[in-house]
């Protein structure tokens, strides 16, 4: 009743309202005019709320429909659940009575569990045969291998546990047993061909890597997915178990024997050489042509091969140590024919190998990986050493007829005189051409062993020189000993400089030239000295020292000029032959020869001291130092001359202090001056002088016994040695010449002689005494 007073309320509400409406839209009499256009308004608009109103009523309807389905729904639910209860009611009254039988129920469950079990192994096992027979058609039909693998790997794992499970059993029947190892057996010859395949894959992996890579990587996923399963067995604690294969060790493994297959016609042809005799030569060349064959190959497994393997196999190092372990055993091989080979074929073996360790630094090979073996019986080692050895027995054959080529014949002169002999350009052409064709095929151990022969080769060079000096030669031959030392000095330099830059970084530093190239300019100095000795020892200039301080020429100056004279004669002799760097040292070699034979003179010669001896003992010091200032250095004149200069001091001193002190400075200036050689002047002049007795002179000589005892305590008795070793020089300076036919020199003679030595500044040392008169134009004057 309220529902419906509502609507009729509303009606007339809506009727009220649109009175209002009108009486509004029609206020005046205007608004009549615009009737006809109001009644369209109010007609589109009653349209359109009559369409809203149809759509809210459809929209209700449908809702209520919705609601009508989901009641009916929730009905069957009721319905279904009461039905449900009741049945969950009858099954519970249903248990009552099986709540006493619970164990049995678990065992019959239990054992209902284990036979569908036991069901289902036996249906595998019976499979086995059929998908084993599955597997090997696929594989013979070049079906893809990581799906056979993988069938495989199932089967062998079922095959497996039923083996354990019969192992363990106790009750199983023998004949039983034997059916049943049939089946995996099939399994088992299945597995066998499955990686006869896999491993034919592999050992060919070069060709495959280029006909078929994808076959290759598969193969290899097939050896991973093997490594993960040996990973996981580990990781279970089962390592010992069959199915870890470890395949990964055995693919590399299969890949080392396939190059060591492929090198075995190659080392089979290097185990023939020994008994090939002449042919060996040639087998040598066809054998590194076969090796450079295997060489060649590494570019392709670079690039065909490398990519199909993962990259933690580094195969490429892999392969390319493996080749280099074959290589090596070749090249041993050719080692132990060394003896057979030519000088030729072992450089061509080096040059082999030196561009094989070049091909492979180019596909970033460590260096260290690419040497060879280096010990004693190694093949590089025997090559070398053959070489080294054939090498030093050349040098040392040219050396000898080098050498005596040069002593041979008469030197030669240069446009300005100098004296020369080829042999030093001969030999420095040899060793440079020598190490040049080392130098071309190896830059580290066979150059370093070929320029350690080279500088054995220089100090042998320089012993047989020295051999001939010693032997004595004419002045001429030992100018050119000096010029030729000196080029060689300078050449040996350059030889040292050049072999360092053609060394290998890693050997550079390790020979040591330098005292070699040291030893021709020690020659050219030893050759100075001889020229200094041929001097001194012309018997016309010798007499003329014999006279000194005992005649009266010698007086009168006369004879002090005779002796500048010659010498003079001899300087410019020297100057036209001798190079100029050394031109000085020679005036300096004969200026310390002339003072030491002047100051023996006077230690030997001089009988008596009067004012008239010392005068001219004075003069003859300054004549000499003007005559040498002329062709050395006034302060080297001044050094060498004051041995002179202090005998002529000791000559005059007026106590027994002044002898000891120019006796002191005498030491220093001549160190192998002794007591027992001052004795003759210490008596001379007791012999000439009234005011000195000769207990005087046994005092002095007293006390220049304690000066030359307290310097020899000082210098550890090297210079009390220097006058034994001089007159030791002299006796064998004697000895030689008696042995040469020579007159052997008197007892006077000999005293001269280590006298002479006693006053050289330079410790003593003889020089030596040629045998060979100085072919010279000098003749004492």
């Amino acid at each position: 009743m309220s529902a419906s007073a509502s609507v009729v309320e509303q009606a007339q509400a809506a009727r009220a309202a649109a009175v209002a409406e009108v009486q509004r839209l029609l206020a005046t009499a205007d608004d009549l005019k615009r009737l006809a256009a109001l009644r369209e308004d109010v007609a589109a608009k009653q349209q359109a709320n009559k369409a809203q109103l149809s759509a809210a009523v459809a929209s209700q309807v449908e809702a209520t429909k919705a609601g009508l389905d989901s009641l009916a729904r929730a009905h069957q639910a009721l319905v279904g659940m009461r039905a449900n209860f009741g049945d969950i009611a009858r099954l519970c009254a249903e248990c009552q009575s099986l709540i006493d039988c619970h164990d049995k129920i678990a065992v019959l469950s239990e054992v209902h569990y284990n036979l569908r079990k036991t069901l289902q192994d036996v249906e595998n096992i019976a499979a086995l045969p059929v998908e084993a027979a599955q597997a090997e058609d696929m594989l013979r039909e070049g079906a893809n291998l990581l799906q056979v693998y993988e069938m495989l790997a199932c089967l062998e794992g079922t095959s497996m546990k039923a083996q354990q499970a019969l192992e363990s059993g106790t009750n199983v029947n023998l004949a039983e047993a034997t059916n049943l190892n049939a089946y995996f057996q099939k399994v088992k010859v299945t597995m066998g061909k499955f990686e006869e395949r896999l491993w034919s894959i592999i050992r060919n992996f070069v060709a495959v890597s280029q006909e078929d890579p994808g076959l290759l990587v598969t193969a290899l996923q097939v050896v991973e997915l093997q490594e993960l399963v040996d990973a996981q067995l580990v990781a279970a604690g089962q390592g010992a178990s069959p199915l870890r294969k470890a395949w990964r060790r055995r693919c590399l493994s299969q890949i080392a024997m396939s190059i060591q297959d492929r090198f075995a016609p190659l080392l089979q042809q290097c185990s023939q050489l020994i008994a090939a005799g002449e042919n060996t030569d040639k087998r040598v060349s066809e054998i590194l042509a076969e090796a450079d064959e295997f060489v060649d190959q590494l570019a392709p497994i670079y690039d065909h091969v490398s990519p199909c393997f993962p990259p933690d196999y580094r195969i490429f190092g892999v392969v390319c140590t493996e080749h280099h372990r074959q290589l090596s055993s070749m090249i041993d091989f050719i080692g132990l024919c060394a003896d057979n080979l030519a000088n030729a074929d072992i450089l061509k073996v080096m040059q082999w190998i030196n561009g094989y360790q070049e091909v492979l630094a180019e596909f970033g090979v460590d260096e260290q990986e690419v040497l060879f073996p280096s010990g004693p019986q190694s093949g590089v080692s025997l090559l070398i050493g053959k070489y080294v050895q054939r090498t030093a027995g050349t040098l040392a054959s040219w050396l000898l007829n080098i050498v005596e080529g040069d002593f041979k014949y008469e030197p030669k002169a240069s446009a300005e005189g100098r004296m020369w002999t080829p042999g030093a350009v001969d030999f420095f052409r040899i060793l440079n051409e020598q190490v040049a064709v080392v130098a071309s095929v190896n830059r580290d151990v066979m150059l370093l062993r070929v320029g350690q022969s080279a500088v054995q080769t220089m100090r042998d060079f320089q012993a047989a020189q020295r051999r001939h000096i010693s032997d004595g030669l004419p002045l001429e031959q030992l100018c050119a000993v000096i010029n030729n030392n000196l080029r060689c000095y300078d050449e040996s330099l350059e030889f040292a400089e050049s072999l360092e830059e053609r060394f290998a970084d890693h050997v550079k530093g390790s020979l040591d030239v330098e005292d070699a190239c040291r030893g021709f300019l020690d020659l050219a100095k030893e050759g100075a000295a001889a020229c200094v000795a041929v001097v001194f020892s012309d018997p016309a200039f010798a007499d003329l020292f014999q006279r000194l301080y005992t005649s009266d020429d010698w007086r009168s100056g006369s004879l002090t000029a005779s002796v500048l004279a010659t010498l003079e004669d001899f300087l410019q002799d020297f100057e036209r032959m001798v190079e100029p760097s050394f031109y000085r040292r020679l005036a300096e070699g004969l200026l310390e020869e002339c003072v030491a034979h002047y100051v023996a003179a006077m230690l030997c010669n001089l009988r008596g001291v009067t004012e008239a001896d010392v005068a001219a003992a004075r003069r003859d010091d300054a004549r000499i130092r003007q005559f040498f200032a002329a062709y050395t250095k006034p302060e080297k004149v001044a050094r060498e001359c004051q041995a002179l200069t202090d005998a002529c001091e000791f000559l005059v001193a007026d106590s027994v202090e002044a002898f000891v002190l120019s006796y002191t400075a005498l030491l220093t200036s001549a160190p192998g001056v002794t007591p027992t050689l001052l004795a003759n002047l210490v008596n001379a002049r007791a012999a000439s002088d009234r005011n000195m007795t000769k207990q005087d002179a046994r005092e002095v000589l007293e006390h220049c016994r304690e000066v030359y005892a307290s310097r020899q305590a000082r210098s550890n008795g090297d210079d009390a040695s220097s006058a034994s070793a001089a007159q030791a020089a002299a006796a064998a300076v004697a000895t030689a010449a008696a042995a040469k036919g020579g007159r052997a020199p008197t007892a006077r003679e000999v005293a001269f002689r280590a006298a002479v030595n006693a006053c050289r500044k330079r410790g003593g040392a003889a020089l030596a005494s040629p045998s060979k008169p100085a072919a010279s134009s000098a003749t004492p004057a």
